[in-house]
Parts: structure tokens; C-alpha cells; sequence
């Protein structure tokens, strides 16, 4: 049983005639005629007694009727609305991104805005998974790949990390120019409790570099201390190399290289808005392609100087 199953009894009950029922529904009354029957045969039950005045409701009839009309006005009201969703889809497009790839879309803003018109971004900060069922956010930006088939992964571009440190600690430890000396550096890095660069803690104990001894909880933070000489750390390439305090000892690191993905719910994808907030950050990506690789050092290389 179908909507055009109700128009049939709906139209036949609002004009009491098989010509007129036809005539409002566009189809010829023979068309409508077999149609009616067939449905009626199909329910088991006369809905309708054709008399010389026209059409006459059935018991059966007079219960069908009300709910085909019910289901008319509703059809109708959605009819009203349609022209109108195009205005109320989503305009507002939240973003969920570490510190690092905040960075990202902020240090060329307003060439991501000049992409977005007509589209509002909001970027949230948070270092954790998000939880796209509950649609409080629209995009995360991470490395890790969703787990489950409901969210949709799309590759953007590539981070890359290397050794950094401020160059009053180079002068001071010449050791921390070979890889061979890193025992013997002060480290600086994450708190074991804010772990988000698994990679950079392997690639310290492979090389036996201990834990560090200054920790905190933030890519920022870490910067800053590096910058003061209090050792050397694993940072983005993109922005140590721009730091007025640091310069490179080492990188980038081929090992410490990672891939972000923009993550996003299937369902959410159907909004424009998202569709071309997704577009726009990808552009963004691959416009800094270079710069996040780590190709253009502002800072001059230890080994250059």
C-alpha cells in the first residue's frame, strides 16, 4: 500500500465522480476506474457504490477516507516547506582540530574564508576523538583513520616533524649536531597522560634517548621551551621553522611523517556547507603542501651554517 493508493480514494471521496477523481489526478477515468478496483479487490472491501449520482463511501470507505485525506494535507504541507530547506541547511561548519592543525588553517585564514563564502567556520580545539553521532561536530582533522564504516576519511596532506632546538643550547652542546650525541641532550616532550605522537616517543627509544626531563601537555608549550635552551624536542616543520628562537638540528624526520584525514559522518556529508568546507581545507592543504613538508626553512639549517 502506497501514497497512490490514498490519492485514489482521496480524490474519488473529494469529488464523488470517476470523471472528476480522474481529471484532478491527470489520468484518464477508465485508468482510474480499473486502478480503484484493483485496490479495493487488493483490501478485500467495496470502497465505494457507484450510483446515478455519483459515488457513494462504503462503511469501509468512510474509515479509509479520513486517513487518506489526513495523508493528503499532510503531502500538501510538505509541499509548502520544500521551497524552503534550501535557506535552513546547515551554514555553520565546526571544525575539531589539535593545536598543530589549528595552526594550519589559521596561518592562512583568510585564503580558507575567501573559499568558504556563504559558509560560517567554527574551529574547535580538542586533542580527542570526537564523536560524530552525536553531529555536535562536523569535521575532525587527525591522522587516525575512523574505525567504523559510518564516518568517511579524506586524505589532505602530509606533516612532517624534526629536532629542533634554540641556538644558544647548539652552541653550548655540540653533540646534539650528530644523531650519535642525542643520549648525552636534555629532551624536551609531551606528558606521558597527553600521549598524542606514539611515533615521536618510538623514535626516541630506538634511538636510547630517555624520557624527557621538561614535559607538557601542549605543541605551544613545548615550542616555548625549546626556544628558552632547555633542549632539543620534536616539533612541526612548519612552524619551528618559522620560530625566531629555534633552528633545526635534524629533519624532517622521514619516520616522524604523518597523514592528516579530514574525518566526517556520511549523513553530514550530504550538506553542501560541509562538502565545500571539506573542499576548501583540502585546497588549504595542498596550496601549503611545501611548507608542512618541511621544504622551505626560514630558519637556517645547523648544518648550512
Amino acid at each position: 500500500m502506497n501514497w497512490d493508493d490514498f490519492k485514489l480514494i482521496d480524490a474519488a471521496a473529494r469529488h464523488r465522480s470517476l470523471s472528476g477523481a480522474a481529471k484532478a489526478l491527470d489520468i484518464s477515468q477508465p485508468q482510474l476506474s480499473r486502478r480503484l478496483k484493483y485496490f479495493e479487490d487488493r483490501v478485500g472491501a467495496r470502497l465505494f457504490d457507484r450510483t446515478p449520482t455519483g459515488l457513494k463511501p462504503t462503511e469501509a470507505g468512510l474509515r479509509l477516507i479520513p486517513l487518506a485525506a489526513e495523508m493528503r494535507q499532510k503531502a500538501d504541507a510538505a509541499s509548502r516547506v520544500l521551497p524552503d530547506l534550501p535557506g535552513t541547511s546547515l551554514k555553520v561548519v565546526r571544525v575539531a582540530v589539535d593545536e598543530v592543525r589549528a595552526r594550519v588553517l589559521t596561518d592562512r585564514f583568510m585564503d580558507l574564508m575567501s573559499m568558504l563564502e556563504g559558509v560560517e567556520l567554527e574551529i574547535i580545539s580538542s586533542h580527542q576523538n570526537v564523536n560524530h553521532q552525536q553531529r555536535g561536530i562536523e569535521l575532525q582533522i587527525r591522522t587516525c583513520l575512523p574505525e567504523t564504516d559510518t564516518l568517511i576519511a579524506r586524505k589532505v596532506g602530509v606533516l612532517t616533524y624534526g629536532v629542533y632546538a634554540a641556538r644558544t643550547y647548539v652552541d653550548n652542546h655540540p653533540e646534539a649536531l650528530s644523531a650519535d650525541g642525542y643520549q648525552a641532550c636534555d629532551w624536551l616532550g609531551f606528558a606521558p597522560d597527553e600521549l598524542w605522537y606514539p611515533t615521536h616517543v618510538r623514535w626516541m627509544e630506538e634511538r636510547g634517548i630517555g624520557r624527557p626531563g621538561m614535559r607538557t601537555n601542549t605543541m605551544t608549550t613545548l615550542m616555548n621551551m625549546t626556544a628558552s635552551g632547555a633542549g632539543l624536542a620534536l616539533l612541526p616543520t612548519f612552524m619551528a621553522s618559522t620560530h625566531p628562537g629555534l633552528v633545526s638540528v635534524a629533519g624532517p624526520v622521514p619516520e616522524l611523517a604523518c597523514q592528516d584525514n579530514i574525518i566526517v559522518h556520511r549523513d553530514v556529508l550530504r550538506e553542501p556547507a560541509v562538502r565545500k568546507a571539506i573542499d576548501a581545507i583540502a585546497r588549504l592543504y595542498k596550496d601549503m603542501a611545501p611548507i608542512l613538508s618541511g621544504e622551505p626553512a626560514s630558519s637556517a639549517a645547523i648544518a648550512a651554517e
